[in-house]
């Protein structure tokens, strides 16, 4: 459930709180979360250059350099196209991002990833994330990957408003809304039907819309597995609900 998994988010927010991370606090939860090696958050301005705001560890401070001096790779394609970015392989023959990929692999990196941080149409930026082996995200890390921005881009606006530090996971909680679980069900669907997350955002308003039921009941049925997005088929089922 996305309740379950905001949680988790929370409860290691607070955990990272408690020990004193400092400004990493949000990648290091985010590699976490993911069950990756590392995470870097960056925040867009109005021409789209990126500015880091954390990282997790010192290969991931490295990646976010490269893509600056680069102009290219995941944060970058994340937060332009407004979609996940999957760069699984880097040793491929044709690799996605021709300058960045030579110095990501240069520090050991084989695999990553770019997730949009938006709140609402507000664009902020995007949270990259890395693995030192070649190898896809599972639908799990696809769904946590979207959430875990959620969460990033509520961060930003608490931290705007003066969340002090230390009550960062408090001010989330409090401000928690079902938006989350929309968000993370289109992670889901996105993969499942191999979708853009516009798509599949279009795909869950019109299925609520046809059942006459609010968009967040069909956003927790498909984090239940209750329900799955088949391509060419729409939502399927399970036999028992």
């Amino acid at each position: 459930m996305s309740t379950d998994r905001l949680l988790a988010i929370y409860e290691l927010i607070a955990l990272r709180e408690r020990e004193g991370t400092g400004p990493g606090l949000l990648c290091t939860v985010a590699a976490q979360i993911t069950r990756m090696d590392g995470a870097g958050v960056e925040i867009s301005s109005i021409d789209n250059s990126m500015t880091g705001l954390c990282s997790s560890s010192p290969t991931s401070v490295a990646l976010m350099d490269f893509e600056k001096i680069a102009g290219e790779g995941p944060s970058k394609s994340a937060n332009v196209s407004e979609v996940a970015i999957d760069g699984s392989d880097l040793t491929m023959e044709l690799p996605p991002w021709p300058v960045y990929t030579p110095m990501a692999l240069s520090v050991g990196v084989r695999a990553v990833f770019g997730f949009p941080i938006r709140l609402g149409a507000v664009r902020l930026g995007a949270l990259s994330l890395f693995r030192r082996e070649v190898g896809g995200l599972s639908e799990d890390q696809y769904s946590d990957g979207y959430l875990v921005a959620s969460v990033i881009g509520r961060s930003l606006l608490a931290m705007e408003s003066g969340a002090r530090s230390g009550e960062l996971s408090e001010e989330l909680q409090r401000h928690s809304t079902l938006d989350f679980a929309v968000h993370q069900a289109a992670g889901m669907i996105s993969v499942q039907g191999a979708m853009s997350v516009k798509d599949a955002l279009v795909a869950l308003r019109s299925h609520a819309f046809a059942r006459s039921t609010g968009i967040a009941d069909v956003a927790v049925q498909v984090i239940s597995r209750r329900s799955r997005y088949v391509r060419n088929q729409g939502f399927v089922y399970d036999a028992n609900y």
